[in-house]
């Protein structure tokens, strides 16, 4: 057994007694400077700023004004909280005179610190509030292009057609083997309808002191003013089911408009609203997600004399066909430069041939504010390699240098007018292998011929690495091409680092995998299917949360989940969905509970438990009642378990079956809205609760535990030991006391004798094995289990090329999937030892628990917590001997748990040295 001698820590930073304590990094609903909150009780964020170790507020003062110039007198018209004798920083909810639609307002705080010194004021903040009801639109209409009779009978046609002749293959089921060319011309007498251009002149005659758009457009739009397209988000607005959901977005707009004569123009595309695929989710179906593309907007004009007008779509509005032809998530973009309409988005435009627009049944689901970070062009870099394979038939083939979601700018310097140029991407280095995940992912361009035009995507987004140039007679260079990186522009709020290089690449790939899976919802992968997969949810978004601010996005998310629910209570198992499998799963549908309770943990947030918990609790007695198997009391029939295990199925389950980790999940459930019913105050609740748990534990240890062999064997019997089983039990508490010891060696026992330090489990193993191993003496082991560089292993992954996490060990499956990246937990938690305290989450209490691993020389993490920023490193200075560094924020507390013993911390940066 190894000893620790803990020293005495040392305080590094420095006390100044002029120190002041400052509110910064002002939020509202988690966006900085948010437009258009839906919200009437919206709430605040901020963090405190400080010199002076120990610091903490004791008291602050918010303040919200109708306009600058009365908060720059500070005065709070709309709500002043007055001095309130509070730590609260966070989560600060508004209690002042209602607000009014359409509204910009203006707020900042001031603090007291822990002696009672007044802070300065902060740097001041705004919001705008949105659209609260059907009234707040002004009258705005949705339109559309064609007679909804007419389109919707040439859609149903065309359908009909397709189904005949459809390839079971992704991306699309149907031509899954054709170009795009031959999909545009499947239906050479009546093609589908290309994007479509509305747009509307209108005066301002008078100086507009404000102008602001609310807009939405299924499935994508842009928006353009005088001829300037708005905003810097692509693929917007966020995906939802549109039955239930449709967002929009706001934009101040008073730069762009002019006094007297304005125009305002939107482009739309398919997105996920009227796919041309068919798909195995059912979303082409009638019953799914079937309409033209359709515009609502409301531009609010609010004038400098204190009068106010809007203008809104209605049947005066114009349209017409665009360049974009053909486009379709998965069926891929065809852009037809030969096509644009100088000026259509300016005044002065003759549109005396365009159509008028028609009125359109509405979508059904509630519009409500998009109040997360859009999608957005992120990134841009060269490409690693160029090669031209001779002429353009052959083609001209691209190297990412890495696996990504998003697509390429190609700039053309030798085109000719009518050229016609056809890009494949894929994850394989052949981008025309159809067999690879995602097929055939394909945009064409049809060249003007002027100089300096550039190939480039609008409505579509791919999941690649490699990619083939077709049709293009000139040459191309890296000079010439752009890689682009394009998801949901969620911040980094994590960064790690050691000193091993195997380490340092599995966590790379786990980050990389999660944000190219973020594109309003947190999909599976970026190129195949591109859905969001709960099951992924569970295991991914906690690692996530780690290195990205994924508080609103998940606020979103959780809507999303529960957008799936039907009357009887049961979720589905992808979100957004079109009734697939709904009701199948507690396994893969917990989401819906473990994304809240991340929430709760990582940014000590309530809110979501208040609004779903009757949602919550329906989908627990419609478990019970449909999935409750009768002939095992307390285990779960699932359709799915853990997936991408490397023991083979059997019997068409996963190893042990599915209906036992299934209930062992649900246990954990159990417990965790257990503990949300305590702390919202819902007393039978948790007590019902907690009956229940006991009913599901008492379950699985009669039912699919093997009592003489001291393990969980699983409810359908299997040839070999069953890791996760053994895993989930004893991480969720449900071992018998007195066989703990004998279940942990028996699980070490098979991962490290019987498997060669290799564990051999899915991805819901993998959540739990790097929490249970390192929090109970094996944080070695669990280090060794990720460098082996054998099969299956994340050092083996690696070591095979990987720059993105793959779908489990098969080669075969996709190669940017985030479902396995729990791994990078163990990194965060349990190597640089930064860990939340359920009693008081949000990180106001920061747990630091390291393990000091004898090969490693050095470990160094950060995380921007909704607090503010948590440091802690450690090295290795002699064998044996490390030093430990870590970083409290102020207005927070800590506990440093060391091998030599425990102490609790203020805010300020401590070093501790350790000898084991």
């Amino acid at each position: 057994m190894r000893k620790a001698i803990l020293f005495l820590p040392l305080l590094l930073a420095q006390i100044s007694l002029l120190a002041q304590l400052d509110a910064v990094n002002l939020k509202c609903e988690y966006l900085e400077d948010p437009m258009g909150i839906d919200m009437r009780d919206p709430r605040f964020y901020w963090q405190l700023s400080c010199e002076e170790d120990g610091q903490e507020q004791k008291a602050y003062r918010l303040i919200v004004a109708s306009s600058e110039q009365l908060l720059a007198e500070s005065k709070g018209d709309m709500f002043d909280s007055g001095k309130k004798r509070s730590r609260q920083n966070t989560h600060v909810v508004y209690a002042g005179k209602p607000l009014v639609a359409a509204t910009p307002y203006y707020w900042k705080v001031m603090v007291w610190d822990k002696n009672g010194k007044e802070s300065a004021w902060s740097k001041s903040a705004t919001f705008t509030s949105g659209l609260f009801s059907k009234a707040d639109w002004k009258g705005a209409e949705w339109i559309s292009w064609r007679p909804q009779n007419e389109w919707e009978k040439e859609w149903r046609r065309k359908k009909e057609v397709e189904k005949e002749c459809f390839e079971w293959a992704l991306p699309s089921y149907f031509g899954a083997r054709m170009n795009l060319w031959e999909r545009y011309n499947f239906f050479d007498d009546k093609k589908y309808d290309p994007s479509p251009l509305y747009r509307k002149e209108f005066d301002a005659l008078k100086k507009v002191q404000r102008a602001t758009a609310f807009i939405s457009g299924i499935g994508y739009y842009e928006l353009f003013v005088n001829g300037e397209r708005i905003g810097d988000q692509v693929l917007d607005p966020g995906r939802t089911n549109y039955k239930k959901t449709i967002l929009y977005a706001t934009y101040d707009i008073t730069r762009q408009m002019e006094t007297g004569k304005n125009a305002v123009g939107v482009v739309l595309g398919r997105g996920f609203y009227s796919q041309l695929a068919y798909d195995h989710w059912g979303f082409y179906r009638e019953d799914g997600y079937v309409g033209q593309p359709k515009l609502i907007c409301r531009i609010k004009l609010a004038y400098s004399d204190g009068s106010s007008e809007d203008v809104v779509t209605d049947l005066s509005w114009k349209v017409t066909g665009g360049p974009v032809v053909y486009n379709g998530p998965h069926m891929g973009e065809i852009y037809d430069a030969t096509k644009e309409i100088e000026g259509w988005a300016e005044t002065g435009l003759d549109d005396t041939d365009w159509d008028r627009v028609q009125p359109s049944p509405s979508p059904g689901g509630e519009l409500k504010a998009q109040l997360c970070q859009p999608i957005r062009k992120v990134k841009s870099y060269k490409p690693a390699e160029v090669v031209m394979q001779g002429g353009w038939r052959n083609g001209i083939w691209v190297d990412a240098g890495t696996q990504l979601a998003g697509w390429l700018r190609i700039r053309l310097s030798d085109a000719k007018p009518g050229d016609k140029i056809l890009v494949y991407f894929g994850e394989h280095k052949n981008p025309v292998d159809i067999y690879q995940p995602g097929g055939l992912q394909q945009i064409a361009y049809v060249a003007k011929g002027e100089p300096g035009e550039e190939v480039i995507c609008k409505f579509t987004y791919k999941g690649f690495r490699y990619a083939t140039i077709f049709g293009y007679g000139g040459k191309l260079t890296k000079d010439n091409i752009d890689v682009i990186e394009v998801h949901t522009d969620v911040p980094t709020v994590g960064s790690f680092e050691c000193s091993d290089e195997v380490i340092n690449s599995v966590h790379d790939i786990c980050v990389k995998s999660l944000r190219f899976n973020l594109h309003s919802i947190p999909t599976d992968c970026p190129h195949r299917e591109k859905n969001g997969w709960m099951g992924d949810a569970v295991t991914g978004m906690e690692f996530g949360m780690a290195n990205y601010d994924l508080a609103a996005l998940m606020t979103k998310f959780t809507r999303d989940m529960f957008d799936t629910q039907n009357p009887d209570g049961g979720l589905s198992i992808i979100a957004p969905d079109n009734h697939y499998m709904r009701g199948s799963s507690t396994l893969w549908s917990s989401a819906a509970v473990h994304v809240p309770w991340y929430m709760y943990t990582y940014y000590g947030d309530t809110r979501l438990f208040e609004l779903y918990w009757d949602k919550m609790m329906l989908w627990v007695d419609f478990s019970w009642k449909n999935n409750n198997m009768e002939d095992m009391d307390g285990i779960f029939s699932e359709v799915l378990g853990d997936w991408v295990t490397p023991l083979p199925d059997k019997d068409g389950q996963k190893p042990g079956g599915n209906g036992a980790h299934a209930a062992m999940n649900f246990y954990l459930v159990l417990n965790r809205l257990e503990t949300m019913a305590d702390l919202l105050g819902y007393k039978q609740d948790q007590v019902r609760l907690e009956e229940q748990a006991i009913r599901v534990k008492t379950g699985i240890n009669k039912w699919i535990y093997d009592r003489e062999n001291t393990e969980y064997a699983g409810n359908v019997p299997y040839d070999e030991y069953v890791p996760v089983l053994n895993l989930a039990a004893l991480e969720y508490g449900i071992v018998p006391e007195e066989d703990q010891q004998h279940v942990e060696e028996r699980l070490i026992r098979n991962i490290v004798e019987e498997k060669d330090n290799h564990l051999y489990g899915g991805v819901f193993a993998v959540h739990s094995a790097y929490e249970y191993l390192p929090q109970n003496g094996y944080a070695d082991l669990a280090y060794q289990m990720i460098v082996e560089p054998s099969w299956p292993s994340f050092g083996w992954m690696v070591g095979e090329g990987a720059t993105t996490l793959w779908e489990g060990f098969n080669r075969e499956g996709s190669h940017i999937h985030h479902f396995m990246g729990a791994v990078d937990n163990y990194f965060y938690r349990h190597l640089a030892g930064i860990n939340f305290d359920v009693e008081e989450p949000g990180f106001r209490n920061i747990i630091f628990r390291p393990n000091f691993i004898a090969d490693l020389d050095h470990v160094e993490a950060s995380y921007q917590s909704i607090q503010g920023e948590i440091k802690a490193s450690w090295t290795q200075t002699f064998p044996g001997v490390f030093e430990y560094t870590v970083s409290v924020p102020a207005n927070c507390k800590g506990e440093v748990i060391l091998p030599g013993g425990k102490q609790n911390l203020t805010p300020g940066e401590y070093n501790f040295k350790i000898k084991q």
